[in-house]
């Protein structure tokens, strides 16, 4: 469950110290009327209003309401750009990052769901952490997804059905530079990657020339230990990158 409640908060907090910071240093400023301080002024009140625009455009997404693709966009970038420095103020306003997180994630899939693709099932890599196996299997699936037994005891047989009825490249890394690195090697054009809400945020960051669609683990045993993840929600997503109706 998304709390935009938390994020508005943080944001807020942000402007008003955007807004402090300016005010000193106009106060320190013996020329009001210098083109320079006005300039910078003017720049600092734009992209305030651009946060406050940011804002409005995000509680519209998080509540499913018709946004156009370009202003998601537009407003996705925004969001980049305050991003870390939210999670910092997050952190002084004893706000758990990944209400931040949930956000963001949210925002891009959004963005991506507005859009129209058409990708080959060869060309879509999907990203699954190792914690989904069963802790006490012995079997070394990381490298290959179909050494799975399909023994129903945890999701990896799941992703051996899914690799087989829809033919993308099921890939389960033991971290985020062996994902990067796969991504490196196979060139996919578009990414399903499963995993907790930071991971997920910095794999989006970090990938930013193709679709990336972001899908939360489920922790009922507590982080990286015998995760879950919804099936269902991982072959919609890649139904609608192969241009299917989902």
């Amino acid at each position: 469950m998304l709390d935009l409640k938390k994020y508005i908060k943080v944001i807020s907090v942000l402007i008003l110290i955007i807004l402090l910071i300016l005010s000193i240093f106009n106060l320190f400023i013996s020329n009001m009327f210098n083109l320079f301080w006005l300039s910078i002024n003017l720049c600092v009140l734009l992209f305030l209003l651009l946060i406050i625009s940011s804002i409005f455009m995000t509680y519209k997404v998080v509540n499913d309401k018709k946004v156009s693709p370009f202003i998601m966009k537009i407003n996705f970038k925004i969001v980049n750009i305050v991003y870390g420095i939210s999670i910092l103020l997050s952190k002084f306003l004893d706000i758990p990052k990944d209400e931040i997180r949930k956000i963001y994630v949210k925002l891009n899939n959004t963005y991506i769901y507005s859009q129209k693709y058409n990708i080959k099932s060869e060309d879509i890599l999907v990203l699954i952490p190792h914690c989904i196996q069963k802790h006490t299997c012995k079997l070394k699936v990381t490298n290959e997804v179909k050494n799975c037994k399909v023994c129903g005891l945890c999701n990896v047989g799941d992703l051996v059905r899914l690799n087989e009825k829809t033919g993308v490249n099921v890939f389960i890394a033991t971290g985020g530079t062996l994902a990067r690195k796969k991504i490196i090697e196979t060139k996919p054009k578009a990414v399903v990657a499963v995993a907790c809400e930071r991971d997920l945020t910095s794999g989006i960051q970090d990938i930013k020339h193709i679709p990336v669609v972001g899908v939360f683990n489920k922790r009922p045993n507590g982080p990286c230990f015998d995760t879950n993840i919804d099936i269902k929600e991982v072959e919609d997503a890649i139904n609608f990158l192969r241009g299917e109706s989902i």
